[in-house]
């Protein structure tokens, strides 16, 4: 493998860790919750807001992929450095974003809600590049 691949592969799965690292610390339980009913507690309010990361970051991870799949080599790894970054961006800016309720109970819910918020926008920007248009000349892959 080469040094760059094996440094996302890395990366990647760092975050991976910090990411059920945070939710564990936070008490933020990784099983499913009834969602659909008002949450009563905190606690509920924190394992939604998780749940709704988990939805976000699945259809992040598949418009990713499609992505990182119709384009080359030397796109897809320019693909991988960004979006490294990216997450990188994501847990800094939701970590200042939860500053100011940092040590409450909400902390976990907060920086939940706004890891979900940052990968769906990730997401639509991730799409636009799947769904661009003839003539689009900021497109990375050839039109269909």
């Amino acid at each position: 493998m080469h040094a760059p691949l094996l440094k996302s592969l890395f990366i990647l799965g760092l975050t991976s860790h910090c990411l059920l690292s945070l939710a564990t610390a936070t008490g933020t339980k990784t099983e499913a919750v009834d969602c659909s009913q008002v949450p009563q507690t905190q606690s509920t309010l924190n394992a939604c807001a998780y749940q709704d990361f988990e939805n976000a970051t699945a259809a992040y991870s598949a418009t990713y992929r499609t992505l990182s799949q119709s384009v080359g080599n030397k796109q897809r790894q320019l693909l991988r450095q960004v979006q490294t970054e990216w997450i990188q961006y994501r847990v800094k800016a939701c970590e200042f974003e939860k500053s100011g309720v940092e040590g409450g109970s909400a902390a976990p819910m907060i920086t939940w809600q706004c890891q979900a918020r940052m990968t769906r926008e990730r997401t639509a920007e991730l799409q636009r590049f799947l769904d661009c248009k003839e003539g689009d000349l900021s497109c990375v892959r050839q039109p269909k």
